[in-house]
């Protein structure tokens, strides 16, 4: 059985590859292997649009009840979507709607399919032109879930 860290990251996983091109998305990742675990590499040879989803980082406090735990998952995603555009307004505008996207697909249903209790979606864009990826629009985004935990005690 998998944890539940693990099945939280392959709910987002298939979340965003619900986006389509159509039913209000811009973007399309629903072919197979559009969508991928980690962190882009040099060698991944992912065309774009795609997603990689990463663990960012989990920190467990003091829940609301004795004997229970309160568990903070960050979730690092990045995206790329092509881009033909000659300015980076365009390539900006670009990234705009493929982070407009991601929210989406994640937001509609905002427990991951009863795994969290919500999610918090935060997101920026850039110019892949600026961090050495010409003709590529970038969206960097970290989506933030909570869950209760029972202490491994039994307290």
């Amino acid at each position: 059985m998998a944890s539940k860290t693990r099945s939280v990251l392959a709910a987002v996983r298939t979340a965003l590859a619900t986006i389509n091109g159509a039913s209000g998305y811009v973007h399309n990742l629903s072919a197979t292997g559009r969508v991928r675990g980690g962190r882009p590499t040099a060698s991944d040879g992912t065309s774009p649009p795609c997603a990689w989803v990463a663990l960012g980082r989990l920190t467990s406090s003091h829940g609301p009840q004795l004997g229970r735990y309160q568990r903070n998952l960050v979730i690092d995603l990045e995206a790329r979507a092509p881009s033909t555009a000659d300015t980076t307004e365009e390539r900006e505008a670009i990234a705009a709607d493929l982070l407009d996207d991601l929210a989406t697909a994640i937001e509609t249903d905002r427990t991951l399919g009863g795994l969290v209790l919500d999610v918090i979606v935060e997101g920026a864009t850039l110019d892949g032109e600026e961090c050495g990826i010409p003709g590529i629009a970038v969206a960097l985004v970290q989506v933030s879930v909570y869950w209760y935990a029972d202490s491994a005690a039994g307290v």
